[in-house]
């Protein structure tokens, strides 16, 4: 018997080795399953562990690490999908189903993602058929938030700032972000400061603003006082959407010194 962590709940799935689908006794969720080693075990659970805790860029590099053990695994292939599209899931209230949200954005559609037609290729016919039905969840997902950012007005710059410390307390980030901010709207610059541009988006979710601010302001600056602040998912994730935008060609970013 192997113990393996749900990649819907996190819950300890007992499964029978070589068993390709199972269901989770916590979450009630039909999942397909790794080809599982000692060591692949440990690697795919730790991975799992932090996707679940939103920490994709450690989840997707020890995955990689699971893949290098054998490069024909669906499951790790498709967990990388999850991870590009920082997929969590939720319970739905009505039919106490796990559905997915979206925490990242893509440029391209699930269906044109490698490592989605690499899990499509390897997996078995149930796999496949459960990949399918929740890339097609996914891909709806992300046309709604491309849609909505597709709407909203473009900014000029995007402060990417650290907001709490793990007291729960304010950093001086914040604050020299805020005068930051403030000096350049009276200047007459559009600037997306979260804690301003996002506070009348409070119970909607919040990535497709987000999305458009990163891809419409020409100026990044990211506030930081520490190496530690600096190194945080979101200002990796921002930075990494902003990557993506010039990568896509739908702009390059200028240096501070053109914005005046």
């Amino acid at each position: 018997m192997i113990t393996l962590k749900c990649k819907i709940c996190g819950g300890d799935l007992t499964i029978e080795e070589g068993s390709h689908i199972c269901e989770c006794e916590y979450c009630g969720s039909i999942i397909a399953l790794p080809s599982l080693t000692d060591k692949k075990t440990q690697l795919y659970n730790k991975a799992t562990q932090f996707r679940l805790s939103f920490d994709f860029d450690k989840a997707i590099g020890l995955f990689n690490v699971a893949l290098a053990e054998d490069a024909t695994d669906a499951e790790i292939y498709w967990s990388l999908v999850l991870c590009k599209y920082g997929v969590a899931y939720v319970r739905d209230m009505n039919t106490g189903a796990m559905q997915p949200t979206c925490n990242r954005m893509q440029y391209t559609s699930i269906y044109g993602d490698p490592d989605y037609n690499h899990a499509l290729e390897y997996a078995s016919p149930e796999a496949a058929d459960l990949y399918r039905a929740e890339a097609k969840k996914i891909d709806s997902i992300q046309r709604g938030m491309l849609d909505v950012s597709s709407k909203q007005n473009p900014f000029d710059v995007f402060i990417c700032y650290k907001r709490s410390d793990a007291s729960g307390d304010r950093t001086r980030d914040s604050l020299i972000a805020e005068k930051i901010y403030k000096a350049l709207t009276q200047d007459g610059y559009r600037v997306f400061f979260a804690e301003r541009t996002l506070e009348d988006k409070l119970g909607v979710q919040f990535e497709p603003y987000i999305f458009a601010a990163l891809n419409s302001a020409r100026i990044m600056i990211a506030v930081g006082t520490s190496a530690a602040n600096l190194n945080t998912l979101a200002h990796i994730s921002a930075l990494a959407v902003a990557l993506a935008a010039v990568l896509h060609g739908s702009h390059s970013y200028r240096s501070a010194k053109q914005l005046r």
